[in-house]
């Protein structure tokens, strides 16, 4: 055999500017790698595609200095697969496998750790290579993973490129490395990635391997199980079947590939994506959010993605595509700027990890209750409705509660709970529609059509996003306490009424009715739209 390209390690020194990798050289192939894993003697449990399974700190660390200097040979440096095996009854890691498209390495974190006890034993290039960004890292619920070995052994891993999370912002949901393949994966192929059933394999070796137990612990035979949560400690220091090597491995080739498609929006043949008309869409969920939302409330990404989980999508799609799609749709709308991040956020909104979902954004527009402050004539009129001088408004921005009045607290518990009222479908009514009217004699058929929400859900709302939200977060006992009295006091003046067979708050049409007559709905559209436009420039600029 023809080794003469392969280095001599003698000569290579570190290049302090890229601390994984010499300079490449045009003679080296994938061969070559394995020639020098051979040669340092470290396991090989796959020969085609070639697997090694260091057993020692010292084989883990010139195994993985051997795919770092010769990965992608002499062609722009792409991303490797990164997997951890983690035990499903302890949730520590037994395994981290690092691949390229040519060869994997399964390295025994657990055992070169003392059992995980002694973290501080894990290789030294493994640390660098993990916490740097000079390589992405590509794996399937690569986020999780990472949350792991942050967790057991410290490291916190960098330029992570996760899968699942770029399918999910394209609305292609996944739950295994199997779906996304079902969804991205080469037609020709025939395995199915993430489990594998012991008992359909025809390797008799394999199935002697596995029955035979040096430590006594139970068969696999005939069980399926998922070698990224299977319990390795069970398992124990048997030696990997053909079949468990062949499955681990193909998982890091399967995404991959699955990542050059997810980035070529490559798609298997005969697949069609659910988003197949985004705009419409979109249309259809700003619409949907504008009968739940306040304008300028700011929520999080992440309760916006659940509001959309709901009734506006279809009954007959699973979790795991509303999920995608949801999140997709959001993501569409923050790109088309129908959500604006919350002032003072200057920081771009990208998806590129779930950290997004933490990030808080509002539909453009001026809040209900700031904008029945801007308006003179309604500002007076809410003075009026609960017995105050319009100069005795100045006391709602003394920061201690205790301070203000009666009055004054009960206006301010008013003004948060319009902004999740007055908005809703529905709220025209009051105005008087007399053909919706004359269709029910009912006293109470105004004030039960769509208006209105339950006091149990009103209340989560203002508590969560109202102006008393950050309140609520250091003092949430005393607060909710506060707001139920505030409420009740507010249906006993007649502020707010209840509908006796519903058990829905709402606003009292008559005070509704005389804040829409001075300002009407036309006018209050036309502003809207004005102050979105007006967002968008800004945002744009």
């Amino acid at each position: 055999m023809n080794v003469r390209h392969a280095w001599n390690w003698a000569k290579i020194k570190a290049d302090p500017k890229k601390p994984f990798f010499a300079q490449r050289s045009t003679k080296n192939t994938p061969h070559t790698a394995v020639i020098l894993l051979r040669n340092a003697e470290i396991p090989m449990v796959q020969n085609r595609p070639p697997v090694f399974l260091p057993e020692t700190s010292e084989q883990v660390q010139h195994a993985l200095n051997v795919l770092l200097f010769m990965s992608d040979f002499n062609i722009e440096p792409r991303p490797l697969a990164f997997n951890v095996l983690a035990c499903s009854s302890t949730g520590l890691i037994h395994y981290i496998q690092i691949a390229n498209q040519h060869l994997s390495l399964i390295l025994p974190t657990y055992k070169i750790t003392n059992n995980g006890r002694n973290p501080e034993l894990i290789p030294q290039l493994l640390k660098t290579f993990l916490s740097s960004a000079a390589y992405a890292k590509v794996g399937f619920g690569a986020y999780e993973d990472a949350a792991r070995v942050q967790e057991q052994y410290g490291i916190t891993c960098k330029n992570l490129l996760d899968t699942h999370w770029m399918a999910k912002i394209m609305g292609i949901g996944s739950s295994s490395v199997g779906m996304l393949h079902n969804v991205f994966g080469n037609i020709q192929d025939d395995y199915i990635p993430g489990r594998l059933s012991i008992g359909d394999s025809d390797d008799s070796d394999n199935k002697n391997n596995i029955n035979t137990s040096n430590n006594g612990s139970t068969s696999l035979l005939g069980q399926v199980i998922d070698p990224r949560r299977m319990d390795w400690e069970s398992f124990g220091d048997r030696e990997f079947s053909s079949e468990l090597t062949r499955c681990i491995a193909q998982d890091a080739f399967v995404t991959l590939t699955t990542y050059d498609n997810i980035v070529a929006k490559k798609f298997k043949p005969g697949y069609r994506p659910l988003l197949e008309d985004p705009s419409k869409s979109c249309d259809s969920a700003r619409d949907f959010l504008l009968t739940n939302i306040p304008r300028g409330t700011a929520l999080p990404v992440r309760s916006i993605h659940h509001l959309l989980k709901g009734p506006y999508m279809s009954g007959n799609m699973d979790a795991v595509e509303r999920e995608a799609q949801a999140l997709a749709l959001v993501k569409s709308l923050v790109e088309q700027q129908v959500l604006i991040p919350e002032r003072g956020d200057s920081a771009p909104l990208t998806f590129k990890e779930p950290s997004i979902l933490g990030r808080r954004v509002a539909l453009p527009g001026v809040r209900s209750s700031e904008d029945l402050f801007n308006n003179q004539q309604t500002k007076k009129l809410v003075a009026q409705a609960f017995n105050c001088r319009v100069d005795e408004l100045r006391l709602m921005q003394d920061s201690v509660m205790s301070r203000k009045p009666e009055k004054i607290q009960d206006l301010e518990c008013f003004l948060g709970l319009y902004e999740w009222l007055e908005f809703l479908p529905g709220a025209h009514l009051d105005e008087g529609d007399i053909s919706l009217a004359s269709a029910s004699n009912s006293p109470m058929s105004e004030t039960s059509m769509g208006c209105g929400r339950k006091e149990a859900t009103l209340m989560a709302l203002y508590l969560n996003f109202g102006i008393i939200a950050e309140r609520a977060k250091a003092e949430p006992a005393e607060t909710r306490h506060w707001a139920t009295a505030r409420i009740q006091r507010l249906l006993q003046q007649g502020v707010l009424v209840r509908s006796s067979h519903e058990g829905l708050v709402r606003v009292n049409p008559s005070l509704l009715r005389q804040l829409k007559r001075i300002e009407p709905s036309s006018n209050r559209n036309n502003g809207a739209r004005e102050v979105m436009d007006s967002n968008k420039v800004s945002v744009a600029n």
